[in-house]
């Protein structure tokens, strides 16, 4: 007995390799990745309200005919304000890329717009305003997106009156695509969350105007009062279920690596390659994942590990159209290690990249970051960017090397250690550490078989 708790005092928190894992572990890692589908959070009739699906189509502009749009991208020219690590021409193209993601949409026309300022009542001058007016008539424009993160009121009344287009920003864009795209409860309810904001601004805009009906405004402000105050209440006790989570993965001391980066960088990707999940069908396209889901794998010391699969971040929103997913992202905040990942092929790599560190900053504690650029295979030249892991979900490269950084990384950060020792082979000792430990290799001393 002394031996054995000499060895419990030894390998209390070391990963040895188990060649058949606890039961109770693996019990504990499939209930932890299964997913309710009847969470009590909110059901989906709670979701559907009629009169309020009315107001949203009109306050956000939904169109399931989708429309000709032409994608306006204002920047500015010099001062504090101008963005250094990207260009116009680059910011259009992922707007374009965005609305292409919306069913029934196309882009007819897309033009670059230099400004001193995105703050004037009135967005654009005479002359770009006569341009756009121009532009809008002769493709038969139905929409305008103008890519900035939020228009004020007046400046898309402005441009609504003299286009005579509906005028879209990218919050309203954004929501329609959670919109389009969420799919679980929990997604549902952060979207639902995310369009309330938005909603606001545009029934202050109307009861600003004077020939706003009072009794019409008032009407809809409690609706929209009501709905809030159930969404709110919904979404504490999603994090209160999110939270029970934590705590029980706390319990069975069940790592976690938490797979972060930017929207369509292939995070899904990686983790099937990682996981070998064959359940996971990644898609090509922005936000295609809104659900922050667990999923089962295995390093090369043999420890179980939970990789978290999460919303991918996306410059120029406001913070409110993102605040409703942090309940779900604090899966991803409280992981033991970090994985970024960067689509090492795409032209606005670096903007990219340094819009998700800066976010995760805010965000995390001080666990370890791995950063990997994905896509390698697709690159001309064979060396990925300096400072990062180069590595193909869809072809596999670099996948072992990557696994063996998560594993060196994990086992620190949580206090683990891989320790070799001498036990008798069929002692109490040896069978005590096939129960509690992971052994990861067995070999004979070639001086003593046993």
């Amino acid at each position: 007995m002394f031996a054995i708790r000499k060895l419990s005092q030894i390998t209390k928190n070391c990963v040895i390799r188990l060649s058949s894992p606890r039961k109770e572990s693996c019990l504990a890692l499939q209930f932890l990745t299964s997913r309710s589908k009847h969470n009590g959070i909110l059901k989906d009739d709670d979701l559907r309200d009629e009169e309020y699906e009315n107001l949203s189509s009109e306050y956000l502009g939904l169109s399931s005919g989708g429309h000709n749009a032409l994608v306006l991208q204002p920047y500015i020219k010099w001062g504090p304000d101008k963005k250094t690590n990207t260009t116009p021409e680059l910011q259009l193209e992922e707007a374009v890329t965005l609305l292409k993601t919306l069913p029934n949409w196309s882009v007819v026309d897309k033009m670059c717009v230099s400004l001193m300022t995105l703050e004037k009542s009135k967005l654009l001058g005479i002359g770009n305003l006569e341009s756009l007016k121009k532009r809008v008539r002769s493709n038969k424009v139905t929409a305008v997106f103008v890519s900035t993160d939020l228009l004020k009121p007046i400046q898309m009344q402005e441009l609504e009156h003299a286009l005579r287009v509906p005028v879209y920003d990218r919050y309203s864009i954004v929501v329609q695509i959670f919109r389009a795209h969420a799919k679980s409860q929990e997604a549902k309810l952060q979207v639902a969350i995310a369009e309330i904001p938005y909603m606001w601004t545009k029934l202050n805009l109307i009861k600003d105007n004077r020939t706003a009906q009072v009794g019409l405004v008032e009407c809809r402000r409690k609706l929209l009062m009501g709905r809030e105050a159930k969404l709110k209440n919904a979404l504490k006790k999603l994090k209160a279920q999110r939270e029970l989570l934590r705590s029980k993965r706390k319990t069975h001391k069940i790592p976690t690596v938490a797979v972060v980066g930017y929207t369509n960088a292939g995070k899904t990707s990686l983790i099937k390659a990682l996981t070998g999940d064959k359940t996971l069908e990644p898609k090509n396209c922005l936000f295609a994942t809104l659900d922050v889901t667990l999923h089962r794998g295995e390093l090369p010391s043999r420890l179980k590990v939970l990789f978290v699969d999460t919303i991918g971040f996306i410059q120029d929103v406001p913070s409110t159209l993102i605040e409703p997913f942090i309940a779900t992202l604090e899966d991803a905040i409280n992981a033991d290690v970090i994985l970024h990942v960067n689509d090492a092929t795409h032209p606005d790599r670096r903007a990219q990249m340094e819009h998700v560190d800066e976010t995760i900053k805010s965000l995390i504690k001080d666990q370890p970051v791995i950063n990997v650029a994905n896509k390698i295979d697709l690159l001309k030249e064979d060396n990925p960017p300096v400072g990062m892991l180069g590595v193909s979900a869809t072809q596999l490269t670099g996948i072992d090397i990557l696994r063996e950084q998560i594993d060196k990384e994990l086992l620190k950060a949580t206090g683990r250690s891989v320790i070799r020792m001498r036990v008798q082979a069929g002692s109490q000792a040896a069978a005590w550490l096939y129960k509690e430990t992971a052994v990861t290799n067995v070999e004979a001393d070639p001086k003593n078989a046993q």
